[in-house]
C-alpha cells in the first residue's frame, strides 16, 4: 500500500477492498473500526475528517493492524473495545470476547430480578465483567461480587466497571467458581456465569480467531461439562431461599445440564439464542 498522499477516505477503500480480497467478514466496517482505533476517534468522525492526510506513523500503525487481522487475530483485540448492549468494553488477549448469546443471559436476568431489593449478584468467571457491569448499571440498587480465577482477567473487570461508574458496587474477587463465597458462609439471590463449555478434544477444531483466546475461558472439560458440575453444586449452597442460578451453556448441553440442575434441587427455565438454538439455562432454587 503506497503511503503518498493517503487519506482517510483513500486508505478505507484500499483497505476494504484488500480485506474483501482476504475474505474478512463486514471488511468496511472492519476497516472502519481498526482505524478509528489508531487515529482514537469516534468512528462518525472518520467520515467528517474524510479528506485528512495520515501521518506515516498512522499508516504504519494500521498497516500492522491489518496484517495481524489477516493472519486471525480478532478484532476486539486489535481495536481493544467490544461493544455490549449499550456500552463499550475493554478487552484484551486476557479475556472472552463477549458475544451476543450473553447480552441475551443478561436481558433474561435483568427482566426476573430487576424489581428485587437490595439485589446481591455474583458474576463467576467474570472475564472482562460484561455481566456484571452490565446487570450493576441497570439495576442501580443492586450489588456485586466478581469472580474470576485470572488475576489478569480481574484487572480488566475492574477497568471497566471503574470506566462505567460502577465500582463501588462490585468487589472483585480472585478465587475458582464460587468458593470464595464458600469459605465465608455467603448467602447471595442471584448467580450468573457464562462457564468454559467447550469440550477439550474441541478445542483444536475451534476457528482460528477463538482459539487466540484465552484456553481457561474456553475448556470445559472432557464433555464440556466440568464447570457446571461444581458450579451448580455450589450455587445450591450459596443462594438464598428461591435464589437464581443463569447460565450460557453449549448448543447440545441442554438436557445433561437439566439433570444436574434439578438434582441439586433448580427448576428449570430454558432460552434460544436468536439463532434458535439452545443456549440458556434459568435455574431457580425449589427451596
Amino acid at each position: 500500500m503506497s503511503t503518498n498522499n493517503l487519506t482517510i477516505g483513500t486508505i478505507l477503500a484500499k483497505t476494504t477492498t484488500y480485506l474483501a480480497e482476504k475474505s474478512i467478514p463486514n471488511p468496511r466496517l472492519e476497516a472502519d473500526l481498526m482505524l478509528a482505533a489508531v487515529l482514537k476517534l469516534p468512528r462518525v468522525k472518520l467520515y467528517s475528517d474524510w479528506d485528512r492526510p495520515l501521518l506515516p506513523a498512522e499508516i504504519n500503525n494500521y498497516r500492522e493492524m491489518i496484517v495481524k487481522r489477516v493472519q486471525g487475530w480478532p478484532l476486539a483485540y486489535l481495536t481493544g473495545t467490544k461493544a455490549f448492549l449499550s456500552w463499550e468494553f475493554t478487552v484484551n488477549e486476557s479475556v472472552l470476547i463477549p458475544r451476543p448469546e450473553t447480552e441475551l443471559l443478561v436481558e433474561l436476568v435483568y427482566d426476573r430480578v430487576k424489581n428485587l431489593p437490595d439485589l446481591s449478584g455474583v458474576d463467576v468467571g467474570t472475564g472482562s465483567g460484561v455481566i456484571a457491569v452490565s446487570l450493576a448499571k441497570l439495576i442501580p440498587e443492586s450489588n456485586w461480587r466478581a469472580i474470576d480465577i485470572s488475576t489478569a482477567a480481574i484487572a480488566v473487570a475492574a477497568k471497566n466497571a471503574g470506566n462505567l461508574g460502577v465500582q463501588e458496587r462490585i468487589e472483585f474477587i480472585e478465587g475458582d467458581l464460587l468458593q470464595p463465597l464458600l469459605s465465608k458462609s455467603v448467602k447471595v439471590d442471584l448467580i450468573v456465569a457464562n462457564p468454559p463449555y467447550i469440550p477439550t478434544t474441541e478445542l483444536k477444531k475451534l476457528q482460528v480467531e477463538v482459539q487466540r483466546e484465552p484456553v481457561l475461558a474456553l475448556d470445559g472439560g472432557v464433555d464440556g461439562l466440568a464447570p457446571y458440575r461444581s458450579l451448580i453444586a455450589q450455587a445450591a449452597v450459596c443462594l438464598k431461599q428461591h435464589g437464581i442460578l443463569a447460565v450460557e451453556h453449549g448448543f447440545d448441553q441442554r438436557e445433561p445440564l437439566i439433570q444436574i440442575f434439578t438434582g441439586h434441587g433448580f427448576e428449570c427455565e430454558c432460552h434460544e439464542d436468536l439463532a434458535g438454538l439452545e443456549r440458556i439455562i434459568i435455574g431457580k432454587l425449589t427451596k
